[in-house]
């Protein structure tokens, strides 16, 4: 992790890891759509995505690319998050005000404000 130091044999438990530090911020990861609040994380983030790059979507053999603006990735499941950019789309309502997000983990940060 470019923010701790800690080390991960997998590169999505890496990712996953990585959460914990990011705070919802204008700087989002176009593979995995992890926000930071300033360019240097996010550019620390993405080179564990570059250094994989190699082996990509098409080397794990499944591709699932955007049919709004060509971007693949490696999870339909990213795709389907991803693709929430182009529809505007924010299905996690706060119970408590009038706010949606467009991601579960941004919504329980919010809550823990009220």
């Amino acid at each position: 992790c470019t923010e701790c130091g800690k080390r991960f044999r997998l590169k999505i438990n890496l990712i996953i890891h990585q959460r914990s530090h990011a705070k919802e911020g204008p700087y989002e990861c176009a593979v995995c759509e992890i926000s930071f609040t300033d360019r240097h994380h996010l550019d620390l983030h993405q080179s564990i995505h570059i250094k994989d790059r190699a082996f990509g979507a098409k080397g794990r053999g499944k591709s699932y690319i955007c049919s709004d603006c060509g971007k693949s990735f490696v999870c339909h499941s990213w795709l389907v998050r991803h693709q929430m950019t182009h529809t505007g789309e924010r299905p996690y309502k706060c119970s408590e005000c009038d706010k949606s997000y467009r991601r579960k983990d941004y919504l329980l940060k919010h809550q823990r404000q009220h």
